[in-house]
């Protein structure tokens, strides 16, 4: 998850974990990953057509460039493939998928349906947890980012408590 977010700026801001399905086109806050280099975020959503997962392309990435007023950018070919881009795939259910980011494919991400709204479920420091956003810190090296560590941040399933897992180079 390392090598390559270093490619990349980063964010301050935060996505709501949920939001209500709508019919017709709609865009739903999944989780982001944010940086220590700059405000700039990354944002994963869930696209829904008709009020279900869109089977073509049921998750999103954008940039959500701060400097410029909040400006969406798609990520570009080399964040898509070595940093921010991601592997979907079906799960046993229409309504669900698994999901990975390609700088870090061993951590799944559950995305699914739950009742009127859409959540990415992930295991956090042992705990089944929703996932909110991914900080990456980094510290600068002449003219490259270099990570220090990733921290996945989440919300406990069962009981709602804060669930937080650090992993530093060379951990997986």
């Amino acid at each position: 998850m390392f090598a390559a977010l270093s490619l990349a700026p980063l964010a301050l801001a935060q996505t709501p974990a949920h939001a209500r399905i709508a019919s017709r086109e709609t865009y739903v806050p999944l989780f982001v990953i944010e940086r220590t280099t700059n405000a700039n975020v990354v944002h994963y959503e869930a696209k829904l057509r008709d009020g279900k997962l869109d089977p073509q392309q049921p998750v999103i990435a954008y940039w959500v460039m701060a400097a410029e007023n909040g400006r969406r950018q798609e990520l570009n070919l080399l964040e898509r493939l070595k940093a921010y881009g991601f592997d979907i795939r079906p799960d046993h259910d229409p309504e669900a998928y698994r999901m990975t980011i390609v700088s870090d494919k061993k951590k799944e991400i559950h995305v699914f349906r739950m009742g009127n709204t859409v959540r990415a479920a992930v295991k956090i420091s042992g705990c089944d947890a929703y996932l909110e956003k991914i900080l990456i810190a980094s510290k600068k090296s002449w003219l490259i980012s270099l990570p220090e560590y990733a921290e996945m941040i989440g919300t406990d399933m069962s009981t709602g408590a804060s669930c937080r897992e650090r992993v530093t180079p060379g951990d997986r």
